[in-house]
């Protein structure tokens, strides 16, 4: 399959990659920044355009891998009759696109992307489309990337952006938070990396309920203050735990 992609950071970088292993040609990348198009492009073999009025309908699917707000900004710019346009975008509408062709939808891969990485995979694969034939041609597209993809429309893909905000992005800040205070602290963040792991590997076979420990939910009230006593020089920190401890205890004892 033949594919211009729009746009040259995370997710453009490690999709575009991903297109070429699996055997789909990137035919162009373009950016508004031309050094990074033309980066990104190179790597690709495709070839760099520097302005979107280039963007034409010489591709099979044109990919819109950039911000929401970028994609709200480029798209009423883009008119491409019947080919299939998509964006990568979890939170936002198909139907930013619909003045942009008459087939559109969205490709959402449900990952922290970094354009470290060679492949998107292992990855799950959010498709939609505006109808069910485009729908079912963005899902042909998505299944030769992953072998996890799921058909979601907005409302239900907005719920799946919600959780991954939850389960990742706030996951991470934690992740951050405990890093900074091992700095200031003396310790080190390693130490606790086997820790997340097996955290998350029981994720695979127990529901998150059945491996939540710790003192909120053993009610341990000193254990908890002693902790809270370590953290009187991290005003952000004790209130972050404070309110999670709350929630731990709510949701286990009512």
């Amino acid at each position: 399959m033949q594919v211009t992609i729009i746009g040259s950071g995370n997710i453009a970088t490690v999709l575009g990659r991903t297109l070429l292993l699996k055997g789909h040609t990137v035919a162009a990348v373009y950016s508004r920044n031309a050094v990074n198009a033309l980066r990104l492009a190179n790597e690709l073999k495709a070839e760099a355009l520097y302005s979107l009025n280039r963007v034409n309908a010489d591709a099979d699917v044109v990919v819109m891998a950039v911000s929401d707000e970028a994609i709200r900004e480029i798209a009423p710019a883009l008119h491409l009759k019947d080919r299939l346009v998509i964006h990568t975008s979890g939170a936002l509408s198909k139907d930013v696109l619909k003045n942009t062709s008459h087939a559109y939808g969205v490709l959402w891969p449900v990952k922290m992307v970094r354009s470290s990485m060679q492949t998107l995979s292992p990855v799950t694969l959010v498709v939609d489309g505006n109808n069910a034939h485009t729908t079912e041609e963005i899902n042909k597209l998505a299944l030769s990337l992953s072998d996890r993809v799921i058909a979601a429309g907005d409302l239900l893909r907005s719920k799946m952006h919600l959780v991954a905000s939850f389960s990742s992005n706030f996951a991470n800040h934690l992740y951050q938070l405990s890093a900074n205070f091992c700095e200031k602290e003396g310790l080190d963040f390693n130490l606790f990396l086997p820790l997340i792991s097996a955290a998350v590997e029981e994720l695979y076979q127990q529901h998150p309920a059945q491996i939540q420990t710790g003192p909120a939910l053993r009610g341990d009230v000193n254990t908890m203050q002693q902790h809270r006593k370590l953290l009187e020089a991290y005003p952000q920190m004790e209130a972050i735990y404070v309110l999670l401890s709350d929630s731990i205890r709510k949701s286990f004892h009512g």
